[in-house]
């Protein structure tokens, strides 16, 4: 009797567990792409999220909502809702998500919202487009592209280049090896720990880049600019703004430009450097030093020249050395 009751217990147990389990998503399906993949996820509302697995298999987690209530609806009760469009060729797949109607509800409470996770081989190249949701790339070792029109981007620990944007939100990139290339349009950008060349822009927010190597450009119309631990070129361009931060070590050039803000900036001693410094006023030790240098701006060599410094400002510039 008691082994009867003990496995009744035990089946009643899995059964909440997997339940529980299935509470976080919709439906799901299961593709076998391979160990190298491409995937691409195309929704008109929604966050999308893909992290690596272990494994070839490709997992797609459909998280539909309505009211911000997670609907436990299969495949076919949310395609008479949406037009879902799946496509596997090979070790690619395709996915599209779009509404029948536009204006299908004048209730923005009524709309379904397909939110997706994706569990992909670490080898999978990502496409990841949606008009108004989040975005999280972790993990992959393949170029990485997502964009939304109005969400926040995170991308964690990629081998592999990557291109994002958004119109309204944050971007946060971290842990890549290989090329970057960012930007939004109203919003912070974070780059931390890139080895290769880094692009950055925002029309409104702020920009800090931390521990790059490689040559970085970056660029905001309204907002200040941070750096700190970096190794390599530099092109830093606000608008409004201050500037500041560090460098390991300076390879080709430094350009500092802000139309309305301060500049402080730290670089190694002993550089072969061309200076070309303008500010309302300037903190700028000068040595072995030929060339004209005054209240307000300073042009010449020092340490018989080699690297550009450009430095350019209405506000103060410090220029230190360590």
């Amino acid at each position: 009797m008691k082994t009867f009751f003990a496995l009744i217990s035990l089946t009643f147990v899995s059964f909440i567990l997997c339940n529980a389990q299935d509470s976080r998503y919709s439906f799901m399906e299961s593709y076998d792409l391979g160990s190298t993949a491409q995937v691409s996820v195309s929704s008109s509302d929604g966050n999308i999220e893909a992290v690596a697995f272990e494994g070839k298999k490709t997992d797609v987690f459909y998280i539909v909502k309505k009211n911000n209530k997670l609907l436990n609806i299969s495949r076919q009760e949310l395609e008479k809702e949406v037009t879902l469009e799946v496509v596997q060729t090979g070790n690619s797949l395709s996915i599209v998500v779009k509404y029948k109607n536009e204006f299908h509800s004048f209730d923005w409470r009524d709309q379904m919202v397909v939110s997706f996770r994706l569990q992909v081989p670490s080898e999978t190249a990502c496409d990841l487009r949606t008009s108004d949701g989040n975005i999280s790339i972790t993990g992959l070792k393949m170029d990485q592209k997502c964009k939304t029109s109005d969400g926040d981007l995170s991308i964690t620990d990629i081998t592999g280049a990557v291109l994002a944007s958004t119109s309204d939100g944050n971007i946060t990139v971290k842990k890549v090896v290989g090329p970057v290339d960012v930007k939004t349009s109203d919003g912070n950008v974070h780059l931390e720990d890139i080895r290769g060349d880094a692009k950055a822009g925002s029309s409104d927010g702020n920009i800090a880049v931390y521990k790059i190597t490689g040559n970085t450009a970056v660029k905001t119309s309204d907002g200040d600019i941070l750096f700190k631990d970096f190794s390599g070129s530099l092109t830093a361009t606000t608008s409004d703004g201050n500037v500041s931060g560090n460098v390991l070590e300076l390879i080709r050039e430094l350009t500092v430009r802000t139309s309305d803000g301060n500049i402080s900036v730290t670089i190694p001693d002993r550089l072969g450097l061309d200076l070309d410094i303008k500010g309302e006023s300037l903190d700028v030790p000068l040595a072995n030093f030929s060339g004209r240098s005054s209240e307000k701006v300073i042009q010449g060599k020092s340490n018989g020249g080699g690297i550009p410094v450009n430095l350019s400002t209405s506000g103060h510039v410090t220029l230190m050395y360590r």
